[in-house]
């Protein structure tokens, strides 16, 4: 039976102009794309209204020419497990870390396009621990820090108020990270393993167990995940995500 996570292709609608090739990123700049790349999507841009030769909406891509796949980095799903998987197997990237890129969806159709989801509320309390308890990445002012850091409520409450469809990738709504009008798999990181093995497969790359990096979960992690109150929270807030990839309020 047909994986019902894996979709057809899609035929393309337009004759694209752009090459595919010309598309990559700085070699010493991960997330800067060439003088190259950045012209050719300008003049695709300049058409793209009419003729929808790019994407609607921007994403975080990864593109493989080599082995002809695109992944959309969701971040605080997985995206320094899976880099590091590519490091040590030598998997080129020559698009490597591209943010908040408009692409060319016709050019893309014969490549395998993936991404990998969470639970909302196990994201959102991964962003909590790593990006406001061990840092102060949203330049909080002292007090605020002090109080967003004593209980993620209080940075529930924050990050209720901001438009999640125009948000640091770190608090986006999943659905608006992956274009899910192109996606051939979506994973978990609930079922990582046995679902990252199929990306591999699909690739033709080695499957074996990819090293966890990054792991922000602390002693206090189960019961944050328990509090009905930081469910509540989070379920509203990320209503979407909850209803688009199925998710229960609990973890």
């Amino acid at each position: 039976m047909a994986d019902p996570r894996i979709s057809p292709q899609i035929s393309p609608q337009i004759s694209p102009q752009i090459s595919v090739d010309v598309l990559r990123t700085e070699p010493d700049q991960r997330a800067r794309l060439t003088t190259e790349a950045k012209r050719a999507l300008r003049q695709a841009a300049q058409s793209s209204e009419r003729s929808g030769r790019l994407s609607p909406l921007t994403y975080n891509l990864t593109i493989s020419h080599t082995h002809r796949f695109v992944w959309f980095r969701v971040a605080k799903v997985a995206t320094r497990t899976l880099v590091g998987y590519f490091d040590e197997n030598d998997v080129a990237r020559e698009v490597s870390h591209a943010l908040w890129m408009r692409y060319p969806t016709a050019l893309f159709t014969d490549y395998f396009r993936f991404g990998f989801v969470r639970h909302p509320l196990q994201r959102f309390v991964s962003t909590w621990q790593d990006k406001v308890v061990n840092a102060n990445y949203f330049e909080f002012d002292e007090p605020t820090h002090a109080r967003m850091r004593s209980r993620p409520e209080e940075f529930a409450g924050w990050v209720a108020g901001l438009d999640l469809d125009d948000a640091n990738q770190h608090l986006a709504f999943q659905s608006r990270l992956v274009d899910l009008t192109q996606i051939d798999f979506l994973g978990r990181l609930e079922t990582f393993d046995a679902d990252f093995a199929t990306v591999c497969e699909r690739l033709a790359l080695p499957v074996v167990p990819a090293r966890t990096r990054n792991r922000t979960a602390t002693s206090r992690t189960p019961e944050l995940l328990a509090s009905t109150e930081l469910q509540d929270l989070v379920a509203g807030i990320y209503r979407k995500d909850y209803q688009v990839f199925g998710y229960d309020a609990a973890p």
